[in-house]
């Protein structure tokens, strides 16, 4: 029991997560390793029955990801307007996901894919965000454990399942991107709060503060948002020509 109250304390110890130390290498190769098995094995994976198990096991994994994060927020003290609502863009893309495998509707692929992807990529390389807990403890397991699944979902969904990203899906992901975050953009600045970033950097705060006032890093931050959507359009065009030569090679062996 005790080791379960450590597990889920509330008193925070200042803990600052090792960028770039051996513990956060492991992370990122556990992640790699994930995304070499879905490409490796996509074959198999497209066969329905292997295909409905996978999907339920990350939509298990993120649903009590997501579930018992926001307990914990409700028990631990740490329930507040300002940082429990699942409003940051890689919350929402986890739900769209989820809501993505239960009923396989292109408007939850769509975000999902285009804000999980580059949203857990950029979250796993630089991990600036975390509770300041040291491990073990529920919020670090679950930051990485959700992202983690959060970029596999993806790849799935572009690979396996080959949603295709075109010109039409970067409309629609630029206009609900930017109209999204104009309306959290007001609602941080009535909760004072910080949701997707948009007010305030979560890395290089002393930088922004100095060579940027608060609305020219707000747009800043539009902008970078618009850019990352256009990068993941490019990105997938990347990927679906590599998977073409795939297919052609093992089609030329057979």
């Amino acid at each position: 029991m005790e080791l379960v109250k450590h597990f889920f304390r509330g008193t925070p110890d200042g803990y600052v997560f090792p960028i770039w130390s051996l513990t956060h290498l492991v992370i990122i190769l556990v992640a790699f390793l994930g995304i070499q098995f879905i490409l490796l094995n996509q074959r198999k994976l497209r066969n329905p029955l292997i295909g409905r198990k996978f999907k339920l096991l990350m939509i298990i994994i993120l649903s009590l990801q997501q579930i018992i994060l926001y307990l914990w927020y409700s028990f631990s003290g740490y329930g507040t307007i300002k940082e429990s609502l699942p409003l940051y863009n890689c919350r929402i893309a986890i739900i769209f996901i989820i809501l993505a495998f239960i009923t396989d509707k292109k408007i939850f692929k769509n975000v999902g894919c285009y804000w999980g992807f580059i949203g857990s990529i950029l979250v796993l390389m630089m991990p600036v965000d975390l509770y300041p807990f040291s491990f073990p403890h529920y919020t670090n397991i679950s930051y990485f454990l959700g992202h983690i699944g959060l970029l596999w979902s993806t790849v799935y969904i572009l690979v396996v399942d080959q949603y295709r990203i075109d010109r039409n899906s970067l409309k629609s992901i630029l206009y609900f991107t930017n109209t999204y975050n104009l309306i959290i953009y007001i609602f941080n600045k009535a909760t004072n709060s910080n949701y997707c970033y948009l007010n305030k950097a979560p890395f290089a705060n002393v930088f922004f503060e100095k060579y940027m006032s608060p609305r020219t890093y707000s747009l800043t931050a539009f902008f970078a948002f618009n850019i990352f959507m256009i990068l993941v359009y490019f990105i997938s065009k990347t990927i679906y020509k590599a998977l073409e030569i795939d297919e052609e090679l093992v089609e030329s062996t057979l």
